[in-house]
């Protein structure tokens, strides 16, 4: 659905705001006809050099999918957002190099880990581009690359843009597997009103109190098998973790594996020990036949991406109180 010039207007001033202001955990979708794009695109490489910002540096990030015209911006997200993208990568990268190291060191070396690398699209999709949270490619030296694997991690109110992702990188990109990871934080979080806190001129000693209450709030949590909330001095700085689930999709079947549910922990039993990610799923086709290895489904622990999740939901919860004694109330580390 195309965008009348007001809209685009209005879409173009929202992102850019965004991209300038930067703040944390946020997620911006609008629709741009591609010629807007490419302004947006420009002014935001302008802005970044006259902050003296990298290029490389990944957030803000700006991506587009030229077949729904959706411009999305993403400032850095939570320590909940990048625990996820980080537990898939390294279930997945010691798997596999446990497994290749004696049986075909050579193929091994060409599975590269993404990262956050901007993929360009063609084709269907072609002018559109993506950074993917994480994934894999195939990149032997004498041949073209391939992006195999990708994972996206999203809140629930994303959950639609991300299934657009999805469609961008199996039908656009042509990987193999795309691993959608999903979290629901209620409330989702909010800074409370600075007047609520006249009384805090020492943030250390503020910090200090703050880790100490939401650590015992986290401990007790643990044999209620309950993800959050934490809270402190009457303000919720994480949310409670009412659902998170993976979904593993391919060109021809998807499927949902549940780790939260209502707030509450699956059965230890119920717990998936593997996605049904398989060794060939790391290579293009040809090259996996070339190889000549015997395929084996890569294991996957539940528990393990569990326990570190519980972990960054009280590094979300410091991280945000932090945030707040600094720019909202102005107390730097010193004070």
């Amino acid at each position: 659905m195309s965008v009348t010039d007001s809209e685009a207007l209005s879409n173009y001033s929202a992102a850019f705001a965004l991209l300038n202001e930067n703040p944390p955990e946020q997620r911006l979708d609008v629709q741009l006809p591609y010629e807007k794009f490419v302004q947006l695109d420009a002014a935001f490489s302008e802005l970044k050099s006259a902050a003296g910002i990298s290029e490389e540096q990944r957030y803000p990030s700006l991506t587009y999918n030229s077949l729904t015209q959706m411009v999305t911006v993403v400032t850095a997200p939570s320590s909940i957002h990048e625990s996820a993208a980080r537990s898939m990568d390294s279930e997945m990268k010691e798997y596999v190099k446990a497994y290749l190291s004696t049986r075909s060191p050579d193929t091994l070396q060409n599975i590269c880990f993404i990262g956050s690398t901007t993929e360009h699209f063609a084709g269907l999709y072609g002018r559109s581009r993506k950074e993917p949270d994480g994934g894999f490619r195939y990149a032997p030296v004498d041949g073209e690359d391939k992006v195999t694997i990708v994972y996206e991690v999203g809140y629930s109110e994303s959950y639609s843009k991300l299934l657009d992702d999805k469609d961008m990188w199996i039908n656009g990109e042509g990987v193999n597997v795309f691993i959608l990871i999903s979290f629901k934080e209620t409330p989702r979080f909010a800074y409370p009103a600075t007047p609520s806190y006249p009384d805090i001129t020492d943030s250390r000693a503020a910090r200090s109190a703050m880790s100490r209450t939401v650590g015992r709030t986290a401990q007790l949590n643990i044999p209620q098998r309950y993800y959050g909330p934490l809270r402190y001095r009457d303000h919720t700085w994480a949310g409670e973790l009412k659902e998170a689930f993976i979904e593993v999709w391919r060109q021809d079947s998807n499927r949902r594996y549940n780790l939260i549910e209502e707030g509450c922990a699956v059965a230890d039993d119920d717990l998936p020990v593997t996605l049904g990610i398989r060794i060939s799923d790391f290579y293009p086709q040809d090259a996996w036949e070339a190889a000549n290895i015997e395929d084996r489904t890569v294991s996957f622990n539940g528990s393990s991406f569990l326990e570190g999740l519980r972990h960054d939901i009280v590094v979300v919860a410091k991280n945000r109180f932090k945030g707040f004694l600094y720019e909202k109330l102005g107390l730097g580390p010193g004070h």
